[in-house]
């Protein structure tokens, strides 16, 4: 369907509404798709498609929106746009809302997109490994020595000691062990360094305590405390 000044389709702005949903069922296009597709609410199309922007943003928001919708049914924007202006200035046939409504409308103007090409930041290859090698010597040595203590084929014990390992690891960690320490290195770090610090000092003050009581209680006389002599010159 050709937008411009010449066509039947734009005589009136019902006409045109009504060209664009007919435009989009044609092409088996849904306004969820559409909705899903654009992260604009599906009510915004259904309005547009009613001749009803009461709910639409002016300015370069309005002919987003509107640039976006001719997209994904299939019109080219830049024509289509150019008529939808034409025929809905900013300001046409958007009617002032009042209340909670009109400060939806203001907050509707900006609209966010999830980038769904990011999946977050990538671990470097070197930790990766090294938790790889950290897993496998863990699994290594846990079936050496089972199968070394109860006589069992290494490559069975090992089989089975993999499988228990990364069974517990995803149900506790949701990941590898070495990869969730890895992870987790300087707060770990910081754990042991405050915890060999307390247990250090629990132990110096029960060690004073055990030799002020085995000191006690052996009867030995404690040494008399310093004595200061004084000599006071009275005056003849």
């Amino acid at each position: 369907m050709p937008f411009n000044s010449e066509s039947s389709y734009t005589d009136s702005q019902q006409e045109f509404c009504l060209a664009l949903k007919a435009t989009r069922e044609r092409n088996g296009i849904t306004l969820a798709q559409i909705a899903t597709s654009t992260k604009i609410p599906a009510y915004m199309f259904a309005g547009l498609e009613r001749n009803d922007l009461r709910r639409w943003p002016t300015g370069l928001f309005r002919r987003s929106f509107f640039r976006d919708y001719a997209r994904m049914i299939g019109l080219p924007p830049a024509e289509a746009c150019a008529e939808f202006v034409r025929l809905f200035p900013d300001g046409s046939g958007a009617e002032p809302a009042k209340g909670a409504e009109a400060d939806a409308d203001r907050a509707s103007d900006l609209r966010l997109a999830f980038d769904t090409a990011w999946h977050g930041p990538r671990t470097p290859v070197l930790s990766r490994l090294l938790a790889v090698l950290v897993d496998a010597g863990i699994v290594a040595v846990l079936a050496v020595a089972i199968a070394w203590t109860l006589a069992m084929n290494l490559p069975t014990t090992a089989a089975i000691v993999a499988l228990v390992y990364f069974s517990l690891a995803t149900a506790l960690f949701g990941e590898s062990p070495a990869k969730w320490a890895l992870v987790r290195r300087q707060s770990i770090l910081r754990a042991l360094t405050q915890g060999s610090a307390v247990v250090a000092s629990a132990w110096r003050r029960g060690a004073d305590a055990i030799s002020h009581l085995l000191g006690g209680a052996g009867g030995s006389t404690p040494e008399p405390a310093p004595r200061l002599r004084v000599r006071v010159k009275l005056s003849q």
